[in-house]
């Protein structure tokens, strides 16, 4: 699988950021994380079945 973004700067930030959490974000934070990167968490998480 061959997975690219565009810009890919941005993407770099996000992984950066997200690597330094050290437990669980919470909802807030996650949410906050992906606007700062022009991202937005929609819908419920996926389960497992």
């Amino acid at each position: 699988m061959l997975v690219t973004y565009m810009p890919a700067g941005d993407m770099e930030g996000f992984f950066a950021e997200t690597a330094q959490w050290t437990a669980s974000p919470s909802k807030e934070e996650v949410a906050r994380v992906f606007r700062a990167h022009g991202m937005e968490v929609v819908g419920p998480p996926l389960k497992v079945e």
